[in-house]
């Protein structure tokens, strides 16, 4: 029971009490950068994204990395020396193995709860598959979707980017035929724009940063909907410039967000203030066309790898004193309760 003492507990501080604060120290910079009304509600967009994801991704990465680089290095010999009387144990190793489970459990149901597109066969699915080929081909702005899209009968969204690292764009038949070819041009277009940025994948980290925090989704998952709802009409403005008409694309919105039986994904849409806000901002863009703010988008991704990196690399340089601490105070905790 001694041995289980700093990888139980110790688990169980990171998870209850490390992530959480983090979580909080997150949502108090999130809601004074969506305060600034001067910035506009497509600004920022990045640093909300990485602050959403660095709050569970660093403290978890710091703490794996900790636990190795002490099993290596021995650098555990003083605290278990203090506590049992060991020279060298194998504690930090199992306490970052079971950090390690955690994400990779988590990861799995994330990635389970995404669920598969099927591709139709059907004679109407094939039509409306050729039809996107034709678009791609003969639509300006359009090339980048070349043997990308695909026809499906799956009525849980309208069109949508899918796919963390093969990404392609799926349309469902019962949307399709709904659409002119200006509209749906529109619609694919927007999806252009999700796919440049990789944006499938930046969805499944965020997601999966509030799944590995058990109060993840309580503090933060109303700013990941208002960065969702963000991204969405950054992408709206994205495809005007690159070409779609703000109004055949206001149409296609509207048409996709009709209520229906079905849970719909409607390009991005999920909730009648999100549609409201992209809406207005195309009727905008049809009066002044939109200009570009900047081109970040390839920014978010790399920058948060290279926070990973340090902080899995900070622990070697700097030092484990914070897990030594965890550590001499869970070995106590345990002596106290065993009394």
């Amino acid at each position: 029971m001694t041995e289980a003492a700093f990888p139980l507990l110790g688990t169980a501080f990171v998870v209850l009490f490390v992530l959480p604060s983090c979580a909080l120290v997150a949502k108090l910079a999130l809601a004074f950068l969506e305060r600034r009304e001067q910035g506009g509600v497509l600004r920022s967009l990045n640093l909300r994204f990485l602050l959403v994801i660095a709050s569970s991704a660093l403290p978890l990465a710091w703490f794996f990395s900790a636990g190795l680089h002490q099993t290596e290095g021995g650098a555990s010999g003083l605290v278990c020396l203090l506590t049992h009387d060991q020279n060298l144990c194998f504690e930090p190793g199992v306490f970052s193995l079971m950090l390690a489970s955690g994400v990779v459990l988590s990861w799995l149901r994330t990635a389970r709860s995404a669920g598969a597109v099927q591709v139709s066969r059907s004679a109407e699915g094939l039509l409306l598959a050729t039809r996107l080929e034709r678009l791609a081909r003969a639509w300006p702005g359009l090339s980048t979707l070349a043997n990308r899209t695909a026809v499906t009968d799956d009525q849980r969204f309208a069109v949508a980017a899918r796919g963390i690292w093969r990404t392609r764009v799926f349309v469902s038949v019962e949307f399709g035929r709904s659409l002119t070819d200006e509209m749906l041009a529109g619609a694919l277009l927007h999806e252009c724009e999700h796919l440049a940025s990789r944006d499938p994948l930046r969805y499944f980290l965020l997601q999966l940063a509030l799944a590995v925090n058990p109060f993840g989704r309580f503090l933060l998952g109303h700013h990941v909907a208002r960065w969702k709802a963000a991204r969405e009409a950054h992408c709206d403005r994205e495809a005007v410039l690159n070409g779609a008409a703000p109004l055949a694309l206001a149409d296609a919105i509207v048409r996709a967000a009709r209520p229906s039986p079905r849970e719909v994904a409607a390009l991005g849409n999920s909730d009648v203030g999100s549609l409201k806000l992209r809406v207005s901002l195309l009727l905008a863009f049809a009066e002044r066309g939109p200009e570009r703010c900047s081109d970040e988008r390839h920014v978010a991704l790399p920058a948060a790898a290279a926070l990973l990196v340090i902080a899995l690399f900070l622990p070697h340089q700097a030092g484990t004193d914070a897990l030594d601490a965890l550590h001499q105070s869970a070995e106590s905790a345990l002596a106290y309760l065993s009394r």
